[in-house]
């Protein structure tokens, strides 16, 4: 029962729009417990969408389609959606009249080519728009596959997840189980050496360990499915005491941890304070020391002295 992601949109393939719904959905489904192992970026083409849906379809039994559902020409996700289905698109006069309103509250008349949004799949429930004119869609065209659309606007899209289609998920069974996660950060140690101390964890199904590089340092996820926190955090202790005793002095802290306020962290527990000389980092030690809540209880200032 697994979820997959469709962003339609060329204007995410030239990458004019930072494609940010993907990132949203990402953790909205982690949090319901939802499994979620595949995303797709596919242009306003109905051939193409085609292809992405007859994947998809095979592998995943929800699909979420996010861009698309406007007025103009090139949008084409309803229709594309229900010529793969060879469904009738069936027009929704409730909706018309909610656009329409919405127009008028805004001093405009409703274009003929808005009648376009007001169509979806015979069998199709709308997936109300509160703040834009695009509804989405839940549909089961067949057994055992649910499809939801939505638009492409961000925060459109996010106010129909939260008030449609989660409780709509959570009728199904979601949401019982949450996925958690912790990440544990380390410094002085490249990516590929870590991972080869700790290899025999990534075979793990619950929790799971992933490595991930960042700039100069290299974090570890480790994530459980459980039905609360405290049971996931039961799950992920005993694998995080191991791969803090094979990193060792590497390890040096967990989630938002960062170097600079570890530091300042260790130095207030030990009644210590700090003051720092630069000369090619240019005051950027002072910034990363000083931008950390309460510093100023142990960082006592620098000086800067440049010269090629």
């Amino acid at each position: 029962m697994a979820a997959e992601v469709i962003c339609v949109g060329t204007e995410l393939l030239l990458g004019d729009i930072l494609n940010s719904n993907s990132q949203y959905l990402a953790k909205e489904l982690a949090a319901l417990g939802v499994p979620h192992f595949y995303q797709t970026v596919v242009g306003d083409n109905i051939d193409r969408v085609h292809q992405a849906i007859e994947i998809a379809a095979n592998r995943s039994s929800i699909l979420i389609f996010t861009g698309g559902l406007g007025p103009t020409p090139d949008d084409l996700t309803t229709e594309s959606i229900a010529s793969y289905f060879n469904t009738p698109l069936v027009e929704h006069p409730e909706v018309i009249a909610d656009i329409q309103q919405k127009f008028a509250q805004s001093g405009r008349i409703m274009t003929p080519s808005n009648r376009k949004q007001a169509l979806q799949p015979a069998g199709a429930d709308v997936l109300p728009n509160p703040t834009g004119t695009a509804p989405g869609m839940i549909w089961q065209p067949r057994a055992g596959l649910t499809i939801f659309t939505f638009p492409g606007v961000p925060r459109e899209m996010q106010r129909m997840w939260r008030d449609t289609a989660v409780p709509f998920l959570k009728t199904q069974g979601y949401g019982q189980n949450t996925i958690y996660s912790r990440s544990l950060r380390f410094f002085g140690i490249p990516e590929a050496a870590l991972a080869e101390k700790v290899n025999h964890l990534f075979n793990s199904a619950n929790p799971t360990v992933a490595p991930y590089a960042g700039k100069g340092e290299v974090r570890l996820r480790i994530s459980a499915r459980a039905a609360n926190e405290a049971e996931a955090n039961a799950l992920i202790e005993p694998i995080a005491q191991e791969i803090k005793q094979i990193a060792g002095v590497h390890y040096y802290g967990d989630d938002e941890d960062t170097l600079a306020s570890v530091v300042g962290g260790l130095l207030k527990a030990k009644g210590q304070t700090l003051s720092v000389a630069e000369s090619c980092t240019g005051g950027g030690l002072g910034q990363m020391l000083t931008d950390i809540p309460g510093s100023s209880e142990y960082f006592m200032g620098g000086v800067i002295s440049y010269a090629n």
